[in-house]
């Protein structure tokens, strides 16, 4: 039997070969390390979200599907966000299937953009303050074109139940949007990780207009502080892998109020019993 020669030709093959792979893997590190670098000082999220319907602070907006993009943006201020960060978001709702949508910007009937600042502490709490401008595109008429509000909010992740309040303070007056309207929204909710990548996160919420806010979106029918957009959640998010999620969600959404159910708050359709809205939701995280 012939025996194998490993000779000169097969020697400087086998060297350029081993060569190779070592570049090939020290590159990948080099590769690695620098997304690693690169992500320690920015963050980007990128969401695609369809409900069956739209419903803003209670207000039954579309009570047909609608899909609500959505693209985030975190620059750290320090490494890892030692000091927080500023955040970037835009987000828009687009209406489905509706002969009465918006024939513009494929559906479109809003877009926000909010800048802010955000910060993460050691002992669960989340701090977010900053500014909306709120855009609707589609309108034509002398109603609001767009609005811009102040927030601020306070979330406290622990191993219980994770309490999150905000205030929207829209300070500007447009169209018949007055003046000081104040928005108050209360949510709890708590994580069971029922796998690995498996969350289940049920949870509830509601919300509170000061007078000025419920008289300039109730067409002064309700002129005083009230309660709305009572609500109560159940979200399933499964990561796929450390970039990528899907989920599902359902709510159940009622006016607390009997004078609000009874007032031009709801703008869609009469749901005086309430409006079950579903949800399917893609994240990508770069």
């Amino acid at each position: 039997m012939r025996g194998f020669a490993f000779g000169p030709a097969r020697m400087k093959l086998a060297v350029l070969a081993g060569a190779t792979l070592l570049t090939a893997v020290a590159a990948r590190a080099e590769v690695e390390e620098d997304e690693a670098t690169w992500r320690r000082w920015v963050r980007l999220s990128t969401e695609a979200n369809v409900y069956s319907a739209y419903i803003w602070r209670g207000q039954i907006l579309v009570d047909t599907p609608c899909w609500q993009p959505a693209q985030n943006i975190f620059l750290n201020l320090g490494e890892d966000a030692a000091y927080g960060a500023i955040k970037g978001r835009l987000w828009g709702n687009f209406t489905m299937f509706r002969t009465q949508a918006p024939h513009h910007f494929g559906g479109m009937s809003i877009v926000d953009e909010t800048i802010s600042y955000v910060k993460s502490f050691d002992n669960g709490l989340d701090l977010e303050t900053g500014f909306i401008l709120y855009q609707f595109p589609t309108r034509r008429d002398e109603t609001i074109r767009d609005t811009e509000e102040f927030l601020a909010g306070a979330r406290w992740r622990n191993p219980w139940i994770t309490p999150r309040f905000y205030v929207w303070w829209d300070f500007a007056e447009s169209g018949h949007n007055g003046t000081d309207q104040l928005y108050f929204d209360f949510d709890f909710t708590h994580d069971f990780k029922l796998l690995e990548n498996l969350t289940i996160r049920p949870g509830f919420g509601f919300g509170i207009g000061n007078d000025t806010y419920m008289a300039s979106y109730s067409r002064d029918v309700v002129r005083s502080t009230a309660f709305n957009n009572f609500h109560g959640d159940i979200v399933a998010d499964y990561r796929v892998c450390d970039h990528f999620s899907v989920g599902c969600s359902l709510s159940y959404y009622f006016n607390l109020s009997r004078h609000v159910r009874d007032s031009p708050y709801l703008v869609s359709g009469d749901f005086d019993s309430g409006i079950l809205r579903g949800g399917i939701h893609l994240k990508v995280d770069w």
